[in-house]
């Protein structure tokens, strides 16, 4: 122990999970009198009882992180991962030095009902956040197939000439940079998960390149599908690619996709999007369902079947009833304008606004940030809207937006978020004027930590000025 009480870097405790934190790790609390820290603890779940080896201790936080040495009681939903390459079964209880493993499916060792349990316990717990149900009007988290349900995934390329690898990178900071190993991903789509083994091999055959920080070549491709057709886009460190030059065409010949894309990304730092796409084989674009097209580098929801049906309610009221039909609404942070589709089904216009090149291009309007949009719109003094409808990227709609929103003032705004981080500081920017009707989750992304919410907000009866 050390002088406060706390337990040593070493030490073995015994713990009991509370529940999981934002990654999927198991959370216990450590006591020393009026100090407490959170536990994290990888693999262990929500009811179990374990040994834990604490790792490390944060010296800015108040967190600690630990290893389960032995699991003194199992919860009744625990199960045998059925991934072979997940991390519990890569590491034996003890062991300190693992291989690295794929830790992208924290949860896959816990039943899907347990899983999402565990998910809308976290949410409530940490943000406050209280899905309806079970007997509200909505009816809690909604989710489909626990397997093969991603259209868009990514993989980081490492190794050497002839012996590289496509995969995610390992965590933890004793792992480094390692690349684990992700052949055979069950939560892929199986087009996808062909096209990542069979480039694999063909990049081996060709001596292709990973990009390191000393240079090289390939350095990420990113896949997406729509269930029949397979677009590959290869990230490249620099404009003179082999990979580019050589493995896309092959990829198209060889029936491995459909379409091949290249972008370079020679910039510091893990970003994945590059510059402008170019075509290099087969098709430049997906179709997608109701004639939307998505390109190499747009953004596509991982998984579509449970994403459809929260798209189907961001743009209805919380009893899933159609809004009445009305004149103006917005849509902003449009992606590939799903949302505006079935907007224009109830209003008589509607109104995207979208700041990625490619998506605004595909949409017929020019890129703008929400902030401008909102401003601009504010500044002329151009009617209210009967609804606006937001799906903004993981760092929310922040200050400036909220009040842009709050001074728009439109009867309803429904808000689709994949960080109940995000959306509960969002909800609070909105609470002077708004209220919160109604919130659902979706469990788009099985056997991770990750949920989807919508949220309908009303606009407060205002008092006379």
């Amino acid at each position: 122990m050390n002088m406060n009480g706390m337990p040593k870097v070493g030490e073995l405790i015994e713990v009991d999970a509370t529940g999981i934190d934002d990654r999927g790790q198991g959370l216990a609390t450590l006591e020393a009198g009026a100090d407490e820290r959170a536990l994290l603890v990888p693999g262990l779940f929500p009811g179990e009882r374990a040994s834990v080896r604490i790792e490390a201790l944060a010296r800015h936080a108040l967190r600690a992180h630990g290893r389960v040495h032995e699991l003194l009681r199992a919860s009744p939903s625990r199960r045998e991962p059925p991934c072979s390459r997940h991390e519990q079964h890569q590491r034996a209880p003890g062991d300190r030095r693992p291989k690295p493993s794929c830790g992208g499916c924290p949860l896959m060792g816990l039943e899907l009902d347990a899983q999402r349990e565990a998910k809308r316990a976290w949410i409530l717990r940490e943000y406050g956040l209280e899905l309806d149900g079970p007997d509200g009007i909505i009816g809690g988290i909604i989710g489909g197939a626990e397997f093969d349900y991603r259209w868009s995934s990514k993989r980081v390329v490492g190794g050497e000439p002839g012996r590289l690898r496509l995969g995610s990178r390992a965590a933890g900071k004793r792992r480094g940079d390692h690349i684990a190993d992700m052949r055979g991903c069950l939560v892929d789509h199986p087009r996808i998960r062909d096209g990542f083994d069979a480039l694999e091999l063909l990049a081996n055959e060709l001596g292709i390149e990973p990009w390191g920080e000393a240079g090289g070549d390939l350095r990420y491709v990113w896949a997406k599908t729509n269930g029949t057709q397979l677009l590959l886009t290869l990230i490249c460190g620099a404009e003179s690619s082999r990979a580019a030059r050589e493995l896309g065409p092959r990829l198209h010949e060889l029936g491995i996709a459909d379409g091949v894309a290249c972008s370079v990304q020679s910039s510091s730092g893990n970003a994945i999007r590059g510059g402008a796409p170019q075509a290099i084989a087969g098709l430049a674009q997906l179709d997608l369902d109701a004639g939307l097209e998505l390109g190499p580098l747009g953004f596509l929801q991982p998984n579509p079947e449970v994403a459809a049906l929260a798209y189907r309610d961001l743009v209805a009221l919380p009893n899933g009833q159609p809004p009445p039909p009305a004149e103006l609404a917005f849509d902003l942070y449009a992606g590939a304008g799903v949302t505006s589709r079935l907007l224009r089904e109830r209003f008589e216009r509607v109104i995207p606004c979208e700041s990625y090149p490619e998506s605004a291009a595909r949409l017929g309007i020019e890129p703008q940030t929400v902030e401008d949009f909102a401003r601009a719109w504010l500044d002329a003094a151009s009617p209210t809207p009967a609804l606006v409808v937001a799906n903004p990227p993981r760092a929310g709609l922040g200050e400036s937006v909220c009040a842009s929103l709050r001074e728009l003032a439109a009867p309803r705004v429904h808000l689709m978020s994949c960080s109940p981080q995000s959306l509960a500081a969002d909800l609070d920017r909105l609470r002077p004027d708004y209220e919160l009707v109604a919130l659902r989750g979706y469990d788009t992304l099985p056997q991770t930590a990750h949920l989807e919410l919508v949220a309908w907000l009303s606009r407060r009866p205002q008092s006379p000025a």
